[in-house]
């Protein structure tokens, strides 16, 4: 049987996209997650495709695809955004994504990608992908500059880092989950090319990011 998962936190959205699935493709088993925690919640399940809401609720734009991975749960993924940009693009595709499903497409649109996702084809739309060829990829990955390396929320995490803040904690006091907080705490490690929290500490002190002399984290 093929198995299909939906994750999106538009309810409005996922009830139009098992509308059309259903009808079309009567014999597919659909999944319905709202959220990062609901994907991290699947735990090693296969699917034949993973239709993902670039910004799922729960974390920021691409952390499903981290949590994902880190879920275990395999299948090739089709982006589903309204944010029809070549950046957003570039990077869905660059982090492995086969698809690119503007949330704009009309019904008959959006089924028949589905069902070339599911043939083991890919699909991009043509004007985003011609504007992704001129606007320069390299100088959308490009780190911000200095003073701004980190998002708020990155900063927000890095300083319950530097509490020494476990991240259950840090997500009790900044009121995100457990698993955004710990997407963040990968991000401000790869960003400030850490090996460890204690280490991302002194890194971001030694760019002037936090103050000096904090309680040392715990690694």
């Amino acid at each position: 049987m093929t198995r299909i998962l939906v994750a999106d936190d538009h309810p409005a959205y996922r009830d139009a996209v098992e509308l059309y699935l259903s009808r079309e493709l009567p014999e597919a088993e659909l999944c319905f997650v709202a959220g990062v925690s609901g994907l991290a919640a699947l735990g090693g399940q296969a699917f034949d495709l993973v239709l993902l809401d670039w910004f799922l609720a729960g974390g920021e734009g691409g952390d499903g695809l981290a949590v994902l991975e880190e879920a275990g749960v395999t299948g090739p993924v089709a982006v589903l955004t309204g944010a029809e940009s070549p950046e957003v693009l570039f990077d869905a595709l660059s982090r492995g994504a086969v698809g690119f499903l503007p949330k704009t497409l009309p019904r008959a649109a959006f089924v028949a990608a589905v069902r070339l996702l599911l043939a083991g084809g890919t699909t991009v739309p043509a004007a985003l992908a011609l504007a992704m060829a001129g606007a320069e990829p390299g100088a959308a990955a490009a780190p911000a500059p200095a003073g701004r390396l980190l998002t708020e929320r990155e900063e927000a995490v890095l300083a319950g880092l530097m509490g020494g803040g476990s991240n259950k904690e840090i997500g009790r006091q900044l009121g995100m989950q457990e698993v955004t907080v710990k997407l963040h705490v990968r991000r401000i490690l790869k960003k400030l090319d850490a090996k460890n929290r204690t280490d991302a500490v002194m890194r971001a002190q030694a760019l002037g990011l936090l103050p000096a002399c904090s309680p040392a984290p715990r690694a």
